[in-house]
């Protein structure tokens, strides 16, 4: 009987230490879950926020351009002379990119990485300018970086330069070193001016176009000079010396494939004939080169490289990244070393809201 009784309790006490069991781990998955519904919440406040955070710095800096220009208009009004003792200079847009790179984002890096990306220069100068470049197989364009959301230090220094607050940054691909502004091809120096290497493709009297291919320029860049290269500008044409760059420079981190899935390339299909990637690709002949191109940018990887989202290597299979190209969005995902189109759409940036040439999407 005692046996019995024993027996009993023990069973008793089993129960109990399993219902309890179970009660913890329901407990832990509800917090958990509770956690993970937290955490969701809070990433979507802070991407909210910079998004906020970036589009109020690009409105920012469009009015104080107004302004500067404003301010220089007023003092020629009022005759006032300036000594330009520092020999700033004063520089007239000649033309205007039109590419499919709509945001910096998608952009590449250096033209020559994706050799099939074209577009061209709308000239604002008669076309007589430009009468025998096509003669010359490249160009140097000198240009703005216009689309930089980074904004200047409040308080400008000794020489006025308002810009220099970091003097040292850390290159996409440069594994996390930090080397000085001069030294790197970013688009945040101490005048916003950039240069680039384009291919000539041919020049449109009619229409007052320069196309080029080969370019890494955002739709809508200023475009201040255009230089045909001559061989003279290629290192080692005199004495042989080879060419020589830092080895974070040098380093091949291209992805080694880039697929469109069959519903995708469906899409690009009809979106070509609809006209969403024109005027630089037509709706007859620009489907191949169009899919062509994406696929050359895709290969170098757009997504960020030193910020906490969208960090190469810090992602699953399953992350989805998207890109603008011309007016339509491309949806991707990164699995190893190969890329897949997962999907592209009409980005329809008739809704977007336009700040210096540049669509910002969203609420």
């Amino acid at each position: 009987m005692k046996q019995s009784n024993s027996s009993s309790t023990a069973l008793a006490v089993s129960a109990s230490a399993a219902v309890a069991a179970a009660a913890a781990l329901l407990y832990t998955r509800r917090q958990f879950k509770k956690q993970e519904a937290i955490i969701s919440k809070l990433e979507e406040t802070r991407q909210a926020e910079r998004k906020g955070r970036i589009r109020a710095e690009m409105k920012l800096r469009t009015h104080l351009k107004s302004q500067e220009i404003n301010k220089a208009a007023d003092t020629a009004d009022q005759g006032e002379i300036s000594t330009n003792e520092h020999n700033d200079l004063q520089l007239q847009c000649i033309g205007k990119i039109v590419s499919p790179y709509t945001k910096r984002m998608g952009t590449p890096r250096q033209g020559a990485l994706v050799p099939t990306g074209k577009g061209y220069i709308q000239l604002e100068i008669p076309i007589e300018c430009v009468e025998g470049l096509e003669l010359y197989s490249h160009a140097w364009v000198l240009f703005s970086f216009h689309a930089n959301t980074d904004m200047p230090t409040a308080k400008a220094d000794a020489r006025g330069f308002k810009n220099l607050s970091k003097t040292k940054i850390r290159p996409p691909r440069g594994n996390g070193i930090k080397v000085g502004m001069l030294a790197t091809r970013s688009p945040h120096r101490p005048n916003n001016i950039g240069l680039s290497l384009v291919k000539i493709v041919s020049v449109d009297k009619k229409g007052k176009r320069l196309h080029i291919a080969a370019l890494d320029l955002v739709n809508g860049t200023p475009v201040y000079d255009v230089k045909p290269v001559v061989p003279w500008d290629e290192p080692g044409h005199f004495d042989g010396e080879k060419l020589k760059v830092p080895t974070w420079v040098s380093q091949d981190d291209e992805l080694k494939s880039v697929e469109f899935s069959p519903s995708a390339r469906e899409q690009m299909v009809k979106l070509v004939k609809d006209g969403k990637l024109a005027p630089v690709y037509s709706k007859k002949t620009g489907l191949d080169d169009a899919i062509k191109t994406i696929q050359e940018v895709l290969a170098q990887d757009p997504r960020a490289s030193n910020t906490n989202t969208n960090k190469r290597g810090s992602e699953s299979a399953n992350t989805v990244y998207s890109i603008l190209f011309a007016s339509i969005e491309v949806q991707f995902r990164v699995d190893g070393d190969g890329v897949v189109v997962s999907e592209v759409m009409d980005a329809d940036l008739s809704k977007a809201e336009i700040v210096d040439g540049i669509p910002v999407l969203g609420s």
